[in-house]
């Protein structure tokens, strides 16, 4: 090196002058960050801030990677606006059934300890950063809980109409980020396309040759019905229908209104949909309704079910305006193929490539769910 230096100093100072340049960003950073500041460090601040469904708003993490859908439906969306991209770290697991596991197979990775989300305890052991769904699933003292944790929760209300369903998506799309909120509002067109395309279908139907449809749940020899409140009348009034219980105000049956025999003779409706093939076979067995036209005519159908029940707050009810409309009025809906339209969904939304064998079985219905919600 002493040679070095003296046969060719310009050559050992401009060496030393590189070897300084090139260390010194590294030996920067290898000073610690707690010398700089989150602005300097960081291309963006460490919270963002989300509104609810009630228009307030709520800081969460700049980046979730770990959320808590605290009904099943909303396991649903999360998986829908996330592209299946193993966000869920917790949730209602009573509603996360083993076809929910076969499509979205991150599940069993993000949620690999089974945490239910409407537990305050199992949230926080998830280590769950967003859980979000009705504000009335936890109470005051057990939001508080969770904020101290560090978990936020965002409370989206409105899942009775279409508007409070697509309202949910967007908050859901926020939360999880930029990508998720494009195919949120991807999801929403989808959504509001089929609703006006059953419209339109069905426009100019007059009042008296609207055909009479009903919705029954039926669960331990039991039946329920929804009203005009419930998301699926504005179905129902989309493909054309007229739901027979629309004023109905029955006894509750959880959220459902308990209905007898009796009042679904003197409603006579020409369709029926059950929530499952049990209550299918009950209604076309049951002596008391053999004179109802739908029982008659053999026009009593079985809801589709794919990991959720269409006709309740479900993503997957964006498809049912179409199959309501395909089984009130066959002869509108003839370039309509529910097969199609499901193989669509799965792929697409799900991102799974769903075997034509699950679309029967999607399209068949569940044999004895007694979800109502």
């Amino acid at each position: 090196m002493k040679n070095l230096q003296r046969t060719n100093p310009l050559l050992f100072a401009v060496s030393l002058l590189g070897i300084f340049i090139c260390a010194g960003p590294f030996s920067l950073y290898a000073k610690g960050q707690e010398d700089v500041s989150p602005s300097q460090n960081n291309s963006h601040p460490e919270v963002r801030v989300v509104k609810d469904s009630e228009g307030q708003e709520v800081e969460i993490p700049w980046e979730v990677t770990k959320a808590g859908p605290v009904i099943g439906a909303f396991a649903q969306i999360t998986q829908v606006v996330s592209a299946g991209s193993g966000k869920i770290s917790a949730a209602a697991t009573q509603n996360i059934n083993s076809y929910f596991k076969k499509v979205f197979p991150d599940y069993i990775q993000s949620n690999s300890g089974n945490f239910n989300a409407t537990s305050v305890e199992e949230l926080i052991a998830s280590e769950t950063q967003v859980a979000y769904g009705p504000g009335t699933i936890f109470s005051a003292e057990q939001k508080e809980q969770l904020r101290k944790a560090g978990v936020a929760f965002v409370p989206i209300n409105n899942v009775a109409d279409v508007a409070g369903l697509c309202q949910s998506f967007q908050i859901v799309g926020d939360i999880l980020g930029e990508d998720a909120a494009k195919r949120a509002a991807e999801f929403v067109t989808y959504y509001q396309g089929n609703i006006k395309a059953a419209r339109d279908k069905t426009a100019g139907i007059t009042d008296t040759e609207k055909v009479r449809f009903l919705s029954i749940f039926y669960s331990a020899n039991a039946y329920a019905t929804t009203n005009g409140r419930d998301i699926s009348n504005e179905y129902i009034e989309a493909a054309g229908g007229i739901n027979t219980a629309k004023n109905y105000l029955g006894g509750a049956a959880g959220n459902s209104l308990t209905v007898d025999a009796e009042q679904i003779v003197q409603w006579d409706p020409q369709v029926i949909m059950t929530s499952n093939q049990t209550g299918a076979a009950a209604v076309l067995k049951d002596p008391a309704l053999q004179t109802v036209s739908a029982v008659k005519n053999g026009r009593v159908y079985v809801c589709p079910y794919g990991i959720y029940l269409w006709s309740v707050r479900s993503g997957e009810g964006a498809m049912l305006p179409l199959w309501m409309g395909t089984k009130m009025y066959p002869d509108r809906f003839t370039d309509i193929n529910m097969g199609e339209v499901v193989k669509y969904f799965f792929n697409h939304f799900y991102n799974y490539d769903i075997p034509a064998a699950e679309i029967d079985t999607v399209l068949a219905g569940d044999a004895s769910t007694a979800m109502t919600r």
